[in-house]
């Protein structure tokens, strides 16, 4: 790749026209000028984006890995790498720390103590010694000749009765000063707190299923087999362990992963939805039915045992569901069309702020070929009012509850919501099936879907 010549955003920009139309996908250049009108979506599609940075609307749609081998066909250069902004430099803001609160209210009883008992203590003993001793007159015209020895009776009265005013009055000074520093603490500590306690808003925990994890959207990760369990005589469950055991695989609802390995001596790749989610820490399980001609199922998964590793890749896919994404969604599912489904079924019934109402179809030609039955009529017991189960039949038993033959237009309209601005509806399963259901749909008052799916489309394929 070193060897690719390296354009310019201007070089590639020059390029945007119908006839002369390259892109740009993760850092690589592309001319897809002669592909264009092979283009299962459209040349339009091409020329939205021709000349520009395509790599977020190429993930979006979901495209599979086979167009990842054809986009590598038409590979011409290496976009040239912006220049990174500066980091700025760091400027710290030294902010001064306010004295603490006890420390105020210290400093501020000190002051009422002192400003409080000298005026308290003089006017005591002023107002004792004028009610015990002589009278003011005679306090007057003695004080001058006072001798330094010796103290008359009056005098001594007087001295007496002024010195036992200044204990008792300094005494209550200080009881009152005590009081009011307890007041002025009090105060101090009401003004730290709210006078009414406010209850704090709830805030909704984040997403779990947003959360990134160990898969890897570019580049293939090795996981090994920990444990293989069969679910029937052709359906298994493979369970893988991830690096660590707190571990997350980091699959939003309603995508998948893609799976690489080599069968004879070509590298073959598929793609499968997990039955597990980011719920499941430290775990990542595919439920998968061997065809016995299959190119991954019956000559790779068949073979498989605990200890093997298998190689993963993703997130990919053209839906990740949120809450409040829509109202109602109506599902028609065949054969291991279920898993996608499940996937979504399991997000909504397990999340209790999810209140997206679910209506399932899934057909099958027997009983014994229904997949992941009885976690599915778990959910349908649990939650009722947000999961609603109905199975299709080609030859059902006896006392067969469910229904049976084909999924009509008429078994639609019984079971699955009707149109509207807050309704999608959901569809995998064999391309037959698929075909009829899209047909069908639109006579119920449906919009068709494009070529590519697309979250906005009312009729969603997986």
């Amino acid at each position: 790749m070193s060897e690719l010549p390296v354009y310019s955003a201007a070089d590639i920009a020059a390029h945007s026209s119908k006839d002369d139309i390259w892109i740009t996908i993760h850092g690589k250049v592309y001319d897809v000028t002669t592909y264009a009108r092979d283009h299962p979506g459209g040349v339009d599609l091409l020329v939205d984006v021709a000349g520009k940075d395509a790599t977020e609307d190429y993930l979006n749609v979901g495209h599979s890995e086979d167009a990842d081998d054809i986009l590598e066909g038409y590979l011409i250069g290496i976009a040239a790498s912006p220049e990174k902004p500066k980091r700025s430099k760091e400027i710290k803001l030294v902010q001064q720390v306010p004295l603490p609160a006890t420390v105020k209210s210290s400093s501020v009883a000190s002051g009422v103590v002192k400003a409080v008992a000298g005026p308290l203590a003089l006017a005591g003993a002023g107002y004792c010694a004028l009610t015990y001793g002589p009278s003011p007159r005679v306090l007057l015209s003695h004080l001058p000749q006072l001798p330094a020895t010796s103290v008359s009776s009056g005098h001594s009265a007087f001295a007496g009765g002024f010195a036992i005013a200044s204990v008792v009055s300094t005494i209550g000074a200080t009881v009152v000063a005590n009081k009011l520093s307890k007041l002025v603490k009090l105060e101090s500590s009401l003004k730290k707190y709210p006078a009414r306690r406010q209850q704090l808003p709830y805030i909704k925990p984040g997403n779990p299923h947003l959360a990134s994890g160990f898969l890897d959207a570019k580049a293939f990760k090795p996981l090994k087999v920990a444990k293989i369990d069969q679910l029937s005589s052709n359906v298994f469950k493979y369970s893988f362990k991830l690096p660590n055991p707190r571990d997350i695989v980091g699959l939003p609802i309603g995508q998948h992963v893609a799976i690489k390995a080599t069968v004879d001596g070509k590298d073959v790749t598929r793609s499968y939805t997990p039955t597990s989610n980011n719920l499941d820490v430290g775990l990542l399980e595919l439920v998968i039915k061997i065809y016995p001609d299959g190119q991954l199922t019956g000559k790779f998964f068949a073979n498989l045992k605990a200890g093997d590793e298998v190689l993963f890749r993703g997130p990919k896919g053209a839906y990740t569901h949120t809450v409040g994404q829509c109202k109602k969604i109506g599902m028609i599912a065949g054969g291991t069309g279920i898993t996608p489904m499940y996937q979504l079924i399991r997000a909504i019934c397990e999340d209790e702020y999810d209140t997206t109402e679910i209506s399932l179809i899934l057909a099958n030609r027997a009983e014994e070929d229904i997949l992941l039955r009885k976690e599915l009529e778990r959910f349908a017991r649990r939650y009722p009012k947000n999961f609603n189960l109905w199975f299709m039949l080609d030859h059902p038993p006896k006392d067969w509850a469910y229904g049976s033959g084909y999924v009509t237009a008429d078994v639609m309209k019984e079971r699955l919501p009707a149109p509207a601005p807050d309704t999608k509806i959901m569809l995998c399963g064999p391309p037959g099936m698929i075909n009829a259901s899209k047909k069908a749909l639109v006579t119920l008052g449906f919009k068709a879907p494009g070529a590519v799916s697309r979250m906005s489309d009312e009729i969603f394929c997986f």
